[in-house]
C-alpha cells in the first residue's frame, strides 16, 4: 500500500517532469525566438514600458536574462529534457512501489545538476533550479523508500 506522502510526492513530479518536458521541447524547437527574448526587470519603469515594443516571450523568472545563443538554448532544453524525463520515469517507478524508480530519480537529479554546467557553464546553475528543488524531493522520497519493493 502506498502512502499519501509517497502519492503526494509522485503527483507532484508528474505536473512538475510534465511542465518541464513541455517547456524544454518548447524551448529547442523555438530556440530563436527564446533567443530574442527581452529581460523584463521586476519593477520596470512605467515610462520605458510604454514606449517598449511587446516581445513574444519575456523573461520574468530569475535576476539573469535568459541565453541569448540559440545553440546554448538549445544544449540547455536537452539538459533539462534529460533531467525531466529521468525523475518522471523514476517517479512512475516508485509510484508503482519499484524501488529501482528513486535510483533513477536520483540519477535524474545529477542529471540536472551537471549537464547544465557541462554545457553551459557554471552561469546555467540560474536554469537549473528545478534540480536543486528535486534534492528536497529525494529527501522526502527517501523517507518513503521502505514501502517500495
Amino acid at each position: 500500500m502506498r502512502s499519501q506522502l509517497l502519492t503526494l510526492l509522485c503527483i507532484l513530479t508528474f505536473l512538475s517532469c510534465g511542465w518541464g518536458l513541455i517547456d524544454s521541447t518548447v524551448s529547442f524547437v523555438q530556440a530563436d525566438a527564446v533567443a530574442e527574448t527581452t529581460y523584463v526587470e521586476s519593477k520596470p519603469d512605467p515610462a520605458k514600458k510604454k514606449d517598449a515594443p511587446k516581445q513574444y516571450f519575456e523573461d520574468r523568472s530569475s535576476d539573469a536574462p535568459a541565453p541569448g545563443d540559440p545553440d546554448e538554448i538549445k544544449s540547455l532544453a536537452i539538459a533539462q529534457f534529460a533531467y525531466s524525463l529521468l525523475t518522471l520515469i523514476g517517479a512512475i517507478l516508485m509510484f508503482r512501489l519499484r524501488k529501482i524508480g528513486f535510483w533513477i530519480y536520483v540519477a535524474g537529479i545529477a542529471i540536472g545538476l551537471i549537464l547544465p554546467i557541462v554545457l553551459a557553464g557554471v552561469g546555467a546553475l540560474n536554469t537549473s533550479f528545478g534540480a536543486f528543488f528535486s534534492v528536497i524531493f529525494a529527501g522526502l522520497y527517501w523517507l518513503s523508500i521502505k514501502e517500495m519493493n
